[in-house]
């Protein structure tokens, strides 16, 4: 998928989100997000050792983001806002059986064994991420030369 398809597909995707916070506020996002789809959205800060930096999986009632607990503000946010790219693109999405249960003393009871995401998919969610919060305010958009811009135009490099 070329640069210009990728964020193409990312702003359809930002275009299913219900209304950005003002002032910026993830878990109001989610929360609004939740009640938009008719289904709980969770976020559950863990630590477990061989943990990607965040994972989405439906766990049959719900939604649910986890994400390492160590992660605070526009990191947090940042990843957070990947899985819901994936949660929205229906990406890597987990059988029944395979769900991860997430306990309240912050470990998991079963492995998660879900399709891994493809690299196209990874970089559409990171698209997407970026697009939301420079969206919502927490980016400054990146001045972009007109020679950067036609070298992304040509050779679909992310310049912009």
């Amino acid at each position: 998928m070329t640069h210009r398809h990728q964020r193409a597909a990312a702003a359809k995707l930002v275009a299913r989100l219900p209304e950005l916070p003002r002032p910026w506020d993830v878990e109001a996002l989610c929360r609004a997000l939740a009640e938009m789809r008719g289904r709980p959205l969770t976020l559950h800060p863990m630590d477990l050792p061989a943990m990607p930096f965040g994972l989405w999986f439906d766990d049959g009632t719900g939604d649910r983001i986890v994400y390492r607990s160590s992660a605070t503000g526009y990191y947090r946010d940042h990843i957070v806002l990947h899985e819901i790219c994936h949660m929205l693109a229906g990406h890597g999405a987990l059988p029944e059986h395979g769900a991860i249960q997430a306990d309240p003393a912050g470990g998991a009871q079963e492995p998660v064994s879900g399709k891994p995401c493809s690299n196209a998919e990874e970089e559409l969610a990171e698209t997407f991420s970026t697009m939301v919060l420079k969206t919502a305010g927490q980016l400054r958009p990146k001045k972009v030369s007109a020679v950067e811009r036609r070298a992304e135009e040509l050779l679909g490099a992310g310049f912009a």
